[in-house]
């Protein structure tokens, strides 16, 4: 069997193999294995790194080959299209980047992780910085963030992934936060005078540190990633969010960066209401009290590391340098109103980047409440446990000072700041509410002090009540437990007090009559129509907002996502149906994929409607997309049929195959197309002719000899693609030959004859009329539609479905003849090869069809790849007549 493996592989791979087997054998002389190492270099540069990857990355597990790799620079991996030396973007495919990742995640036999990581970072990291090509920093950060983090073996905290991407960043950010932290000594750009402190990190680092980590985040859009590397930081990006310093270099460098990926943390974590939130995971109202609670934090100090902090240098640029105990513990240290002024106006202003989020209401209102409960409460209540991150001692009365100062100025500017959004729903007041009577009845001490925080409560009571929007059915636990304490309180000697919850007691027993007799069952299930409505909102307002990074954008796919799955009424499908499109705009290629795999769990309920819309978009007949939009919107309908096989009939597949074949043939005419090609046309020779008045003659070329050949012929190719006269684009006529090719496989059942006649028409004609070098990748989806033909014909076959149509007589002999023809003739070798399998496959369908199904298979059954089954046209062993369909 090995000589069969060997002779199917690329020659390239068989290259590969052989010459660097030969430029690594030890057991070879050292000239001569210096010589086949000069010829594998020169192999690999010869050719695109990018076909090396998608064809040879499984072979790069030999040893010798994988270390080659890793220390081949990662900065000539790049895709070198030639069209015509204009290209500016990478053009790196999404095949390419699972193969590049697969290739560079994957320690090669005999090489430790933690050297082979430590060897690609610092590559890897470069890229990410932006110092290759254009988007090369997206193929690095898909990598490091799908191939390496995304895998627990490697990615995992502690893990040699984790080590070699995670750590150095998240080092330069927070010292703290890598454990076994060795304090470097101080690099060579520093200049140290006896008894200064000691600089951990430079400006310089720390700001390259939160542009990798931005780009990291921004580049691979995973919500689970982004939330696992910010939420460890959360408090020193904070600081830098909200220094102080307002210079341009200190806003960009180090303010705007930490204030965009705090904002994805807050954006990506579930609400304080909800259920997952209960479930453990930290919400966005916990972020927000944690930022509070240390709003004024600028370093570290944890008894088992040592101090840190941010510090502005002489040049106006943040530092980290080593903080002394002493200097923390100090008793001379005094309160900064200034500083406490600045971090508040920063809390609040942060807090207003989410006005426009639907479901951040929630959290204002939270956070206020607390804020509330605090203040209302006659008994301190217990402070939960935390770690202590700012820089002074716990038992430190400044400290707790300085606290209760910045609470009540946060109180006071939010009500400034959002005055009509700091009570969400009535709960929160009653919960409130409730918490003060008990504490008031519980403790039953009588002074200003308590009757004053009693008297709010009663007043922010009577507001609920009395609102005509309130129902009690709603908050009974809240209600039982208020009315037992007004109960009690209007038997004690309050004058004031004693009244008004006498009063309140009267409007409680009415309110209970009237919500009795509106009280339906269908309440709780009004609660969740809410929350689904604000999660359906919000995913919304992530998708359409114009600053939304792309890991919320991906979020709110998340969370569409799970309202699909749950078949939820409040889906509004034709308006999913254009957002998905909008979003398949979307530069980002992780983004537009996790659309169309909505599109796919959209189809799974709602197949005809999301069809119909598919083929409408992707036939354009008001030319309102643009050659990348329709393309994607045709893999958007390929993988939707390929999911839902048995939609793809009647009517459905009628329209869609008709579209795909008016696309696919030349009728297609496109004027507005037309015009804008005219309009670029008459541009281009203007330009020309000015140059070549500049130049007092032809423009010189100039191109290294050995590529301008190759650049020549490509070119022309490409050039080809866009007609002149407003015709489809051939790459789009090809995209729709291969998805009816797709289709007619998936479900030939579903197509009538008609349909199925003209496919294999157009695509016979297209074979034998468009023989341009520019019209190959058509010609190529012709031949391919034939052999899923083919294969749908044995598959329907096995089944023993009846389709009235088929391959036979002289349309057989047809076929075959012109097929043989296009083997012999053909310029493209793509187009010989497929046409040399569908010949032999189609050889093998015909005499496996003679075969009752019941007998065993012919040894032609593999032949040309395809998965032939004899029997065809024959039930239960008997043989049937076969039947052509003429028109």
């Amino acid at each position: 069997m090995e000589p069969a493996k060997k002779e199917n592989q690329p020659p390239l791979v068989d290259n590969i193999l052989r010459l660097g087997t030969l430029a690594f054998d030890p057991k070879l002389p050292e000239e001569s294995r210096q010589q086949n190492q000069e010829e594998f270099n020169a192999l690999l540069n010869r050719y695109h790194n990018q076909t090396i990857s998608e064809k040879s990355a499984n072979f790069f597990q030999h040893e010798k080959l994988s270390t080659h790799a890793s220390l081949e620079p990662l900065g000539s991996a790049r895709s070198r299209r030639a069209t015509g030396g204009n290209e500016k973007r990478s053009g790196i495919s999404h095949e390419a980047l699972s193969a590049i990742s697969k290739l560079l995640s994957s320690p090669p036999l005999g090489m430790a992780p933690e050297k082979w990581f430590s060897g690609i970072a610092s590559q890897l990291f470069s890229l990410l910085q932006g110092e290759g090509e254009p988007e090369m920093e997206k193929a690095a950060a898909f990598v490091i963030g799908f191939g390496i983090l995304g895998r627990k073996q490697y990615g995992a905290p502690g893990m040699p992934g984790w080590g070699a991407f995670v750590e150095p960043i998240m080092r330069c950010i927070d010292p703290a936060s890598v454990e076994n932290t060795s304090w470097q000594t101080p690099s060579k750009e520093e200049i140290l005078t006896l008894g200064s402190p000691k600089i951990l990190v430079q400006p310089t680092e720390l700001a390259k540190a939160l542009r990798n980590l931005s780009t990291l985040l921004t580049s691979h859009p995973h919500p689970s990633l982004s939330k696992r590397l910010l939420r460890p930081i959360l408090l020193p990006l904070w600081s830098l969010a909200s220094w102080p310093q307002d210079t341009e270099a200190i806003e960009n460098m180090f303010r705007k960066p930490a204030r965009e990926m705090l904002k994805i943390l807050i954006q990506l974590s579930p609400s304080g209401k909800d259920s997952l939130a209960k479930n453990g995971q930290t919400s966005s109202t916990d972020i927000l009290s944690i930022i509070l609670q240390n709003l004024t934090f600028t370093g570290r100090s944890e008894s088992d590391k040592k101090y840190w902090r941010y510090i502005t240098n002489k040049d106006g640029g943040i530092q980290i340098q080593e903080q002394n105990p002493d200097e923390i513990n100090s008793t001379d240290r005094k309160l900064d109103l200034a500083v406490i002024d600045n971090a508040t106006d920063k809390f609040i202003s942060f807090m207003g980047l989410f006005e426009n989020t639907p479901d951040f209401n929630v959290e204002i209102s939270i956070l206020f409440m607390a804020l509330c409960s605090k203040w209302l409460f006659r008994k301190e209540p217990r402070e939960r446990e935390t770690v202590l991150t700012r820089l002074e001692s716990k038992e430190d009365d400044i400290g707790k000072f300085e606290s209760r100062l910045i609470e009540a100025k946060v109180m006071q500017k939010m009500m400034i700041a959002f005055p009509d959004k700091l009570v969400n729903d009535s709960n929160q007041v009653l919960d409130l509410v409730r918490q003060v009577l008990l504490d008031f009845t519980a403790s039953d001490r009588v002074g200003r002090d308590g009757d004053d925080a009693v008297s709010v409560a009663l007043s922010l009571l009577n507001i609920v009540l009395t609102s005509p929007n309130f129902r009690g059915g709603q908050e009974n636990t809240n209600l039982e437990s208020i009315q037992s304490s007004l109960t009690a309180i209007s038997q004690m000697n309050h004058q004031d007090i004693t009244t008004t919850a006498r009063n309140l007691l009267l409007l409680l027993k009415f309110r209970a009559t009237v919500d009795k007799s509106e009280t339906t069952p269908s309440t709780t299930r009004t609660d969740q129509q809410l929350e689904e409505r604000k999660s359906y909102s919000l995913a919304l307002s992530y998708l359409t907002a114009t600053d939304s990074p792309p890991p919320v954008r991906v979020q709110g796919l998340e969370l569409i996502s799970t309202l699909i799955r749950s078949n939820n009424s409040i889906l509004d499908i034709p308006a999913l149906l254009v957002l998905f499109s909008s979003v398949l705009q979307d530069e980002d290629e992780y983004i537009y994929l996790r659309a169309i795999q909505s599109f796919i769990q959209l189809s799974q309920r709602h197949p005809r409607a999301v069809t119909k819309d598919l083929i409408e978009r992707y036939v354009d007949s008001n030319e309102d997309c643009d050659l990348d939009q329709r393309l994607r919107l045709g893999e958007a309908l390929l993988q939707v049929i390929q999911n839902n096989p048995l939609s793809f009939t009647g009517e459905t597949a009628q329209s869609v195959s008709k579209g795909l074949l008016f696309i696919a043939s030349r009728r297609g005419y496109r004027p507005k197309t037309e015009k804008e090609q005219q309009r670029a046309l008459k541009t281009k020779q203007k330009e020309n002719a000015e140059a070549e008045e500049a130049w007092d003659g032809d423009i010189p070329q100039i191109f290294d000899d050995e590529i301008n050949d190759e650049t020549k012929i490509l070119s022309e190719i490409v050039s080809g693609w866009e007609s002149n006269r407003g015709s489809e684009d051939v790459r789009i006529r090809a995209s729709a030959l291969s998805i009816l090719g797709e289709a007619m496989e998936a479900n030939i059942a579903g197509l009538s004859s008609n349909v199925v006649a003209k496919a294999i028409d157009t695509s016979i004609h297209i074979l034998t009329l468009e023989l341009s070098p520019s019209t190959a990748i058509i010609r190529r989806s012709a031949i391919l539609l034939i052999m899923h033909f083919v294969k749908a014909l044995d598959t329907a076959r096995s089944e023993g479905k009846k389709l009235g149509f088929g391959f036979v007589g002289q349309s057989l002999a047809d076929v075959s003849r012109i097929l043989g023809y296009v083997e012999e003739t053909d310029t493209d070798r793509l187009v010989r090869q497929h046409a040399r399998d569908v010949v032999e496959g189609l050889g093998a369908w015909e005499m496996n069809s003679l075969v009752p199904s019941g007998v065993q298979q012919t040894e032609l059954r593999e032949l040309a790849g395809l998965q032939i089954r004899p029997g065809g046209g024959n039930v239960d062993g008997k043989m049937r007549p076969r039947i052509e369909e003429i028109e």
